[in-house]
């Protein structure tokens, strides 16, 4: 049996194959953008639930009457949770991450309300060697969040370490 026949699969054995997300760390270069489909809505009872179980006291995510007297005159979202979604948009392109290992900014560039969209894009920076190990290669990405009427919300900056083809821990010579 011709092991490559499948593409999106790893053939582990007769007739066994394992689903394949994401591009190998050779697959990368220098200029690549990446549209990261679908957008996310993100709720009010979303924001609610990050604040309480991040113990953000912060009025200005969940109280509406407070909120009306600030500038934005209705509750932001949780920063924390917008960086959450959109490094959760991005798994699928970027599943083979061993990890990240710099976080070089975070900027938020426009409010996020309850019931506001987002959507991912990344833009890759750099890829280079990893001189600690062989079996991962670095990539730095900027990833952009905007909202449903494209305008850009959030831009984080970060490097992280991918897997090479043939290292990938979980492929069929592994098993």
């Amino acid at each position: 049996m011709d092991r490559y026949r499948f593409p999106a699969y790893i053939f582990l054995g007769n007739n066994r194959y394992r689903e394949r997300y994401g591009l190998d760390f050779e697959d990368f270069k220098v200029g690549q953008v990446f549209r990261h489909r679908p957008g996310v809505t993100i709720s009010q009872q979303d924001n609610v639930e990050e604040c309480v179980n991040t113990f953000n006291q912060a009025m200005i995510h969940f109280d509406e009457y407070y909120a009306e007297h600030t500038e934005f005159k209705r509750p932001l979202i949780n920063t924390t949770l917008i960086v959450q979604r959109l490094m959760g948009m991005i798994w699928k392109t970027y599943y083979r991450r061993k990890r990240i290992v710099e976080w070089g900014s975070i900027d938020m560039l426009a409010p996020v309300f309850g019931g506001d969209t987002l959507y991912a894009e990344s833009e890759v920076l750099f890829v280079g060697a990893n001189l600690k190990d062989s079996e991962s290669g670095l990539i730095e990405i900027l990833l952009s969040g905007s909202n449903q009427k494209q305008q850009k919300t959030c831009e984080i900056r970060c490097t992280m370490l991918l897997y090479k083809r043939e290292h990938l821990p979980f492929s069929a010579k592994n098993y």
